[in-house]
């Protein structure tokens, strides 16, 4: 018995060791996920940080995220692996103590109101799986730009922003001999030259003057490396009446790139460019008491066309950014930042007072009415022109009915419009008239009206009445078309300028065609078999284009078509105006239109123009206005030129330009 007993303590003598070897294996292992914010609106974000901690080395693999619904992962980093060691006495006995720990980071955008659960996270280490703990969100647009937690940091000196949040002033510190403390002062310098634009003596280095950089407040979160922001002019606006909205982007640090992901939508608005400027200029401006960099992303023009709330939706922007450290700038860091949602109330235009002359005009505008000259001759066309200007988007004013003169004939109309960065805007008709009657000519005047939104009502505007005379000319159909002939002298001048002129008698050349005719030969042959090529690779491209264009044309022609079925008048003028510049693009010998209107048709031939252009530019004008104007001048236009008829006319002229594109490719 006694023998046994030594035996097992012999044993478990000898294998203590090795099971606290195999003990010492498994190592210790904490989870833990945190954000710093729970509370904030749409449009805010927030990070999501888990840190693992181990007793040893091991391996550590980042955290499983779910696709959250409502949560928009912006961005993710990790950084490097921290590892700590220590050795304590105690009663004698040294103690070694190890800790590694490693954290990964996630921002997050909620895209709509809520609450929000983070579920429990899987996390590999080594062969094992490690959990982490759950964490709710709540969104909510009272709780907009709430500002997120502040992380304990290590106690002891101060670290990094602790003078800024903690109250730890470095004037205050007592020993100023302390290397520490210089050291401390040295990179307060640098943060403020960094921050605020340079030293203490102004300049290109130094601080500006405080009254030069604008001071603003606005409600968003000033510890984000950079935002975006709109600016509008006015939050409560009628139909039809102007909105400027500029969007800001404001950064704290080093912005090295700059992505523009999402432009804004802006449904329900009709827009007009101010500027999108091409690279960002950069000026200082302080945003709640923190140093910024302010640049303009873009600023546009904007006029609901349809009363209720319109909302302008966000700008959604990608940028690498390198934020301020004591020692410079430090690592760069992707973010995607986004506008936030901004709503307006858009009033409706008042009925009482309303004349019968008004067309949907908004703003404060002058109206004329002129001519060329005061006498033209009858049967020749001539033309008058009515001009319209002032404040607003005159691009959406339609040509009052005027009541001609018997014995006038309203040949053709085209308009010309533009909208001007200080928000004036024209809109010109040219009217083509020819008298048939000799004598005096009076073109009445006629009414114009538009609502003023700054006095609240309805003004008329007559404009003045043309007296013109009408003299004898030539008979009835004979339009003066070309060039005029010459008579008298000039008649005799150029008979003169075209006498056959005398043949000189050429020198005899020196070229000998027989010592050459072989090299002669293989230049037309390898001319010929160019030109075939040529031939062949053009005839070979307009096969593959053809369907194309007859497919896009079909394809236009059936979402009209559902358009008109369904009574949706926007998305009948906007597919209808896509079908417009898809025929003008193929009248310009263009796959695609991917210029402004007025600029494609300048690139049609001109006998091509005098075939299309004119019920191109009518219909253009007329599905502009029905796509894109408010609802009381939709119904004034579809009363006054039926929508079924103008689908007709455009379904005409789509076949008439296809059988041109097909001739066209076939020579």
């Amino acid at each position: 018995m006694k023998k046994t007993g030594r035996n097992l303590i012999f044993i478990f003598c000898f294998l203590f060791p090795f099971l606290m070897s195999v003990a010492a294996t498994d190592p210790t292992v904490r989870v833990d996920a945190r954000v710093d914010r729970d509370e904030m609106g749409i449009g805010d974000s927030f990070t999501l940080s888990v840190t693992i901690t181990a007793n040893e080395d091991v391996n550590l693999s980042a955290p499983q995220i779910p696709n959250i619904p409502g949560l928009e992962l912006l961005n993710s980093w990790s950084g490097g692996t921290q590892s700590q060691s220590g050795m304590s006495i105690i009663n004698g006995q040294t103690q070694f103590t190890k800790s590694v720990s490693q954290e990964f980071d996630y921002q997050f955008s909620p895209q709509k109101e809520g609450t929000f659960l983070i579920p429990v996270l899987d996390v590999k280490v080594g062969n094992k799986i490690f959990k982490s703990n759950p964490l709710k969100i709540k969104v909510d647009e009272t709780l907009r730009n709430a500002q997120p937690k502040k992380r304990a940091g290590p106690k002891g000196r101060p670290q990094y922003g602790d003078d800024e949040d903690n109250g730890n002033s470095l004037g205050n510190m007592p020993d100023p001999d302390d290397l520490f403390n210089q050291l401390m002062q040295q990179r307060q310098r640098l943060l403020g030259q960094m921050r605020g634009g340079g030293g203490a003596r102004g300049g290109v280095f130094g601080n500006p003057n405080d009254a030069q950089v604008p001071n603003l407040k606005l409600d968003v979160n000033t510890n984000e490396a950079f935002f975006i922001y709109v600016e509008l002019d006015k939050a409560e606006v009628y139909e039809g009446e102007q909105i400027t909205a500029n969007w800001y982007i404001y950064s704290r640090g080093q912005l090295e790139s700059l992505d523009r992901v999402k432009f804004p939508d802006l449904k329900g608005f009709w827009k007009e460019i101010i500027e999108e400027v091409p690279s960002l200029q950069f000026s200082q401006s302080i945003v709640n008491g923190i140093n910024y960099q302010r640049a303009l992303l873009a600023s546009h023009a904007l006029f609901p066309i349809k009363a209720g709330t319109a909302v302008i939706d966000e700008f959604k922007i990608k940028g690498k950014v390198r934020l301020p450290t004591q020692f410079g700038y430090g690592q760069l860091h992707e973010w995607t930042k986004a506008s936030r949602r901004s709503t307006l109330k858009v009033l409706p235009l008042p009925q009482e007072g309303r004349p019968q002359s008004f067309s949907g005009a908004v703003g404060t505008y002058r109206v004329s009415l002129k001519s060329d000259g005061l006498a033209f001759p009858a049967n020749q066309p001539f033309s008058i022109k009515v001009r319209f200007e002032g404040i607003g988007n005159a691009k959406m004013i339609d040509l009052p009915a005027i009541a001609w003169p018997e014995g006038v004939e309203v040949f053709d109309t085209k308009s010309e419009s533009k909208f001007f960065k200080d928000g004036q805007s024209y809109k010109e008709f040219e009217i083509l008239i020819i008298p048939r009657k000799e004598g005096p000519l009076k073109i009445p005047a006629f009414q114009f009206s538009y609502f003023d939104p700054q006095q609240k009502k309805y003004i008329s505007q007559p404009t003045e009445e043309l007296n013109l005379t009408i003299t004898p000319g030539g008979p009835a159909g004979a339009l003066s078309v070309g060039t005029v002939a010459p008579s008298g002298k000039d008649a005799v001048a150029a008979a003169e300028s075209f006498k056959p002129q005398p043949i000189l008698e050429l020198p005899q050349s020196s070229f000998s065609f027989s010592q050459h005719r072989i090299l002669f030969y293989a230049v037309i042959a390898a001319l010929m078999l160019l030109g075939f090529l040529i031939s062949f690779f053009q005839q070979m491209r307009k096969l593959h284009q053809e369907p194309e264009f007859q497919q896009m044309v079909e394809t236009k022609l059936r979402l009209i078509d559902i358009a008109f079925q369904k009574n949706d008048n926007r998305k009948m003028g906007s597919e209808s105006l896509n079908l417009i510049y898809l025929l003008g693009a193929s009248l310009a010998g263009k796959r695609r239109a991917d210029q402004e209107w007025s600029e494609l048709i300048k690139e049609i031939p001109i006998k091509t123009q005098n075939q299309f252009l004119v019920r191109l530019n009518q219909l253009f004008d007329y599905f502009q206005l029905l796509g894109f104007s408010p609802d009381d001048v939709v119904q004034q236009l579809v009363r006054s030129k039926p929508l079924p008829d103008q689908i007709a006319d455009l379904k005409q002229i789509t076949q008439e330009v296809s059988r041109k594109v097909k001739t066209d490719q076939a020579e």
